[in-house]
């Protein structure tokens, strides 16, 4: 009966044992660029930094500058926009305070030029036709078209020390300079399967990151595009130490006939 006690008791213990150490991360889960000793590179070349082309329901700032500020300040959203109490003319073209959204069919409307159809262009072509627009209009003669996106937003969730939707004001970001947005991610983090969710062009599509490995900077969602949603997934180790009410229930059991076997023992 002892020696039957004493293995019972040694086989919980085991078992405790086996539970704790699963729950427990390593060194190598928590260090990013530990492969093949990655951050030990001279250099890499970079080549994967993709132009960001526009879509609907992007923003967009336009601002015309001239030495002949009259006939520049016509082509200027702000000068033109309708005052806040006056209502909007029927037909017209809906806009942000500061700037322009591209609409459903990939246009947007500026003062004296009209619709102009952006989408799939890049910042630098939009530039290039707005400018052939105004100088088509013979108003100008030497002016500079100044661009830049309002709605260059990505949004940070999962486990991150600070989720939330962050408003980029350059025209390119990394996963690493989203992520340090959020202040980086916490221990429990999966660090080598971080899921992007992109939706372009109609379309919805997924992509995976591994801070981990040392190819980190060759894959095409190193760069992340607007509107990307990138979710940390939580490690099994976070999974396996939750205070969820079965393994309370199981704990509980585990020490109360631990208890038991050594009142009897």
């Amino acid at each position: 009966m002892k020696s039957k006690s004493n293995f019972i008791f040694n086989l919980i213990v085991f078992n405790s044992l086996i539970i704790a150490l699963s729950s427990c991360l390593s060194y190598r889960d928590i260090v990013n660029f530990n492969e093949k000793n990655a951050a030990d590179k001279k250099f890499d070349s970079i080549s994967l930094n993709k132009e960001v082309k526009l879509q609907t329901d992007d923003i967009v700032q336009i601002f015309i500058s001239s030495y002949n500020k009259e006939e520049a300040f016509k082509f200027n959203l702000l000068s033109n926009q309708q005052g806040a109490n006056q209502p909007a003319a029927a037909g017209s073209m809906v806009t942000d305070p500061f700037g322009y959204r591209v609409d459903n069919k990939g246009n947007i409307e500026m003062p004296v030029v009209g619709k102009i159809h952006v989408a799939s262009m890049t910042l630098e072509e939009m530039r290039d036709e707005v400018y052939r627009r105004i100088a088509a209009t013979n108003y100008l003669k030497e002016f500079t078209v100044h661009v830049r996106f309002l709605s260059f937003r990505v949004t940070v969730l999962g486990e991150v020390n600070s989720p939330g939707t962050y408003t980029i004001s350059s025209q390119k970001v990394t996963i690493l300079e989203a992520l340090g947005m959020a202040r980086d991610v916490n221990l429990f983090s999966k660090r080598n399967n971080i899921l992007i969710i992109r939706e372009q062009d109609g379309k919805r599509t997924y992509g995976r990151i591994d801070l981990k490995s040392e190819k980190l900077f060759e894959n095409p969602w190193y760069y992340l595009q607007p509107n990307d949603v990138v979710y940390v997934q939580p490690h099994r180790a976070k999974i396996l130490a939750a205070p969820d009410p079965a393994s309370r229930y199981i704990s509980t059991v585990i020490a109360f006939v631990s208890l038991v076997l050594l009142i009897l023992k």
